[in-house]
């Protein structure tokens, strides 16, 4: 028999989208700012409604049912239909209405050649009742957003570049390779003994950049290589002392003139990170996107040495 959704079902399958993506019914509390036994009153009523079991709850923890996990999936898709169609009709009245879904890697925000800010401002500066989503994750994440249509468009670097998914260069980051003030490099001042202590030294790289930044380096194949997945985690163990490795001019300027990091040689060690903006081969079409990118390509133009793409 075919359900004919009502508002109640809807509200009822957004309790229950809360309630898995915040891992159980106590966490989902919180989010949903009802209480617990109102939960499960709608989650008991919505299982009798669909007749399936959609979780399993008790001592053991929260659990989807096979079942539950397919009625969750589909209940994705239902919302992103349910958003698509309410901002494709706010679009046919002629005012830029709907959603712009933007995904960033993480510490651009201190970049001043990062054109995300300026083609925001500008783009805010039209007439629109637009429910911008700006998020930062890292480049996997950010690329499977994408290919599954979970946002818009992405700016960041991206060591590999996958089908499906179209990467316009749009500027070059400089990363210096730094030390902790408290790393025995941070004492020497002959190049000489720099680059050999830089081969004996520990280093670290994010995992994303597939160690395209310290293959540069002499490495001594006995000392083992740190990986973090973020610009914080990396610059930790940085700071720690412990390991050397490349981090971002701007990112670094506090910690720099904090003197508690500096850069390792910076005259003649650099890694250029090249940023893209990205987008699917077949995006969505929407006047919002291209009023955005019409907007980022300005930004990317108004600054000195740079061209639009």
């Amino acid at each position: 028999m075919t359900i004919q959704l009502s508002d109640i079902d809807i509200r009822q399958l957004k309790i229950f989208r809360a309630v898995v993506e915040s891992n159980g019914f106590t966490n989902a509390e919180v989010i949903l700012n009802i209480s617990q036994s109102t939960i499960s009153h709608q989650m008991r009523n919505l299982e009798a409604r669909l007749g399936i079991n959609l979780c399993e709850r008790g001592r053991a923890g929260f659990r989807l049912t096979e079942k539950g996990r397919l009625v969750y999936e589909e209940t994705l898709q239902l919302f992103k239909a349910h958003e698509r169609f309410q901002y494709a009709t706010g679009e046919l009245k002629g005012k830029l209405s709907g959603y712009l879904n933007i995904v960033l890697i993480d510490s651009v925000v201190t970049d001043p050649e990062c054109p995300i800010v300026s083609a925001l401002n500008k783009f805010n500066n039209r007439d629109h009742n637009v429910t911008i989503s700006l998020e930062t994750a890292l480049p996997g994440d950010i690329e499977r957003l994408l290919l599954d249509a979970d946002t818009d468009l992405a700016i960041g670097t991206f060591e590999r570049k996958l089908p499906g998914l179209k990467y316009r260069n749009i500027y070059l980051e400089t990363n210096n390779l730094m030390c902790g003030c408290g790393h025995p490099i941070a004492q020497l001042n002959d190049s000489a003994q720099i680059k050999l202590a830089i081969k004996k030294s520990r280093k670290v790289t994010r995992g994303y950049l597939n160690n395209e930044d310290i293959s540069m380096l002499d490495h001594d194949p006995e000392i083992a290589i740190g990986v973090a997945q973020s610009l914080e985690a990396q610059a930790i163990l940085i700071l720690s002392g412990s390991h050397i490795g490349f981090l971002p001019i701007h990112y670094t300027l506090e910690w720099v003139n904090q003197k508690r990091m500096q850069a390792i040689i910076p005259d003649e060690i650099t890694y250029k990170s090249p940023f893209y903006v990205v987008t699917r081969n077949s995006p969505r079409k929407s006047r919002i996107i291209d009023a955005f990118m019409a907007d980022l390509d300005s930004a990317i133009a108004e600054r000195p040495g740079q061209k639009s793409f």
